[in-house]
């Protein structure tokens, strides 16, 4: 049954999962014109309802103000008479804003959970809540004693979705609210969740939409393989009797580098001493950034005693040489994914053949060498040993192979890799920026190709970045 309610009877629902109602002017126009078409489905206030908060008394907890409604405690409550909306708030707030007075709703007897349902389904076929909203839905719908199946079969989303929804209410509420404004995908939202530590997932969710997210969510997950590979490395390192050295003493004439890993790329199961390492060895673990390095003694090597300021000196260089290869690092792994990601087009065919032209610019002019490794596992042509009939199989290979692999062949005639940095000079000194051409050509065909630069790798490239600070403090 339809029936004209007055405006000052009807009451917003304040479990609305909508929060933004957005720019009412267009429909309050229309509806000083036509008036409201198509009616409001409301519920009516039961006797002891608040008029501030719109919620029952009886235990519940109020959201306009008070702490809990076990009696009637103002004036605003009222016991007959009112309404609440569950169906066209947009309409509501337009009539008003259009001067009518009364509108026309379908009275309906709904309890509250059957409430919450109905209003995200509404939305949810309307494309009206962002992805805070429906998490926030999704999460009340929980709350009222819906399984996940359930709310999946309410909405339409599948149940691999609506876990992935409430997932979200465990960052940091304020900042999803603030940056639920941007331009979000849920992939951004499923590669955050990812992240194993709640404080460093926050700190991405602050980035999450703009061109900072990527570095900081690979940068997350490099320290996070780290941090799960630390303990095992330590356990094979005291298994293998191997005593550990300050940093400091490596630098000195005291020990003979052997060998270098990186605590990101071992995995459990590979080999850990290196093979060469014969008697004592010795190690340096730098658990921050996840470099490992081993020593062996030097003969005839006299310790080198250095003051306290020598020392703290090279701490701080230390720190600032393997920040730039963390950073060195996670930028390479940001555009070689990048590059795996690229679809070969019409509209990229001219970036495509200019990214060709400069890689083979770079290889002749400035002899640099391409990714030969990335070449041949591309191809699928066997690198190792002699084999006079290697270009001949890589060109049949190159023949059949599909044109959406031409950017990644592209990409390897770069020779890019963990070493192609803007921080150059001796590890005794401050790093000092460098203009890197093929970088800089590079970084060049990427952005062509779509790829958006984070604020560190834009500094890294005009040399604004906080390691180029020298610090001789």
């Amino acid at each position: 049954m339809i029936q004209n309610i007055e405006v000052s009877k009807l009451r917003p629902h304040p479990r609305n999962p909508r929060k933004d109602l957005g720019d009412l002017t267009e429909l309050a126009e229309s509806i000083k014109v036509s008036g409201v078409l198509q009616n409001l489905t409301v519920v009516p206030q039961a006797p002891g309802h608040c008029t501030s908060c719109s919620l029952f008394f009886g235990g519940q907890h109020c959201e306009g103000g008070h702490d809990k409604h076990e009696r009637p405690p103002c004036s605003k409550w009222k016991s007959k008479g009112n309404y609440t909306v569950v169906i066209g708030h947009r309409r509501l707030a337009a009539a008003k804003k259009a001067g009518l007075t009364e509108v026309p709703c379908a009275i309906s007897s709904m309890d509250e959970k059957t409430q919450i349902s109905t209003m995200m389904v509404e939305n949810m076929q309307r494309n009206d809540l962002s992805i805070y909203e429906q998490a926030q839905g999704f999460q009340m719908m929980l709350d009222f004693g819906d399984s996940i199946s359930d709310i999946a079969e309410k909405t339409g989303f599948s149940d691999t979705t609506v876990r992935r929804r409430v997932k979200m209410m465990e960052l940091d509420q304020g900042t999803l609210k603030e940056v639920s404004k941007r331009q979000l995908s849920l992939s951004d939202f499923d590669r955050l969740a990812q992240i194993e530590d709640i404080g460093a997932r926050n700190e991405c969710l602050k980035e999450i939409g703009t061109s900072n997210f990527e570095q900081n969510v690979a940068t997350q997950f490099r320290r996070q393989t780290i941090k799960k590979n630390l303990p095992v490395v330590k356990k094979l390192l005291k298994q293998a009797k191997a005593k550990a050295i300050k940093q400091s003493d490596a630098w000195g004439c005291k020990y003979d580098n052997i060998a270098c890993l990186s605590l990101e790329e071992w995995k459990d199961g590979d080999p850990l001493i290196p093979e060469k390492a014969s008697g004592q060895v010795f190690y340096f673990l730098d658990e921050k950034y996840g470099n490992l390095s081993f020593y062996g003694t030097r003969k005839r090597a006299a310790p080198v005693k250095k003051s306290a300021e020598e020392v703290e000196r090279q701490k701080r260089l230390d720190a600032a040489w393997e920040r730039a290869k963390e950073q060195s690092d996670v930028a390479y792994k940001l555009r070689s994914d990048f590059v795996k990601g690229i679809s070969l087009n019409s509209k990229n065919m001219t970036a495509m053949l200019k990214g060709a032209l400069s890689s083979t610019i770079f290889r002749n002019v400035d002899y640099s060498g391409p990714d030969r490794e990335l070449l041949t596992s591309t191809l699928g042509v066997d690198d190792s040993g002699y084999d006079p009939k290697r270009g001949a199989k890589a060109m049949l290979a190159f023949e059949a192979m599909s044109a959406q692999k031409y950017p990644i062949l592209i990409y390897a005639n770069f020779g890019d890799g963990k070493d192609l940095s803007y921080a150059k000079g001796y590890k005794g000194e401050w790093p000092k920026h460098e203009q890197d051409s093929r970088l800089d050509a590079l970084y060049t065909w990427l952005c062509s190709l779509g790829y958006v630069m984070s604020d560190e790798e834009r500094a890294m490239q005009d040399g604004t970045h906080e390691l180029f600070s020298e610090d001789e403090k």
